[in-house]
């Protein structure tokens, strides 16, 4: 199961942004393929606040347009909302108590737990994932073609 960290989904679709083409095509060619997806609830959360945020958005979108966008990854059908339970606390504070640092990393370590749950790989641009221990990470920015 493939599990998108927030970062990927912001530069597929912040077309200011450095990494947008190579985050577009690795997000389109996802969506158009047959493995698993699972999106968690709080990477929702995360492209709403972003993408909508105007101080941090170059060109912020509308509440209207962030759902539309989220609304179409769940048309298709390896698409899934990943939902956290007591077990994925447990495992959430596991992989943080260690850092002990809490911060930023608290949405990162979330993310994590629900991969270790889900048996899946996050897909990110972010190292800080590397941070907790078990978590299988992959970029595919650095495998793709300028």
């Amino acid at each position: 199961m493939i599990i998108p960290d927030a970062n990927l989904l912001i530069y597929a679709y912040d077309s200011t942004s450095r990494y947008h083409l190579k985050s577009k095509q690795w997000w389109e060619e996802t969506l158009s393929g047959e493995t698993l997806v699972g999106i968690p609830l709080i990477v929702v959360m995360a492209f709403t606040r972003l993408m909508t945020h105007p101080t941090i958005a170059t060109q912020p979108l509308t509440i209207s347009q962030v759902r539309k966008r989220i609304q179409a990854w769940f048309e298709f059908p390896q698409i899934r909302l990943l939902s956290s339970s007591p077990h994925t606390l447990e495992i959430f504070f596991d992989l943080l108590e260690p850092t002990e640092l809490g911060g930023n990393l608290t949405t990162d370590a979330m993310i994590a737990a629900l991969s270790i749950e889900y048996s899946g790989i996050v897909y990110t641009n972010d190292h800080d994932f590397s941070r907790f221990r078990g978590i299988r990470c992959k970029n595919p920015l650095l495998e793709r073609k300028k």
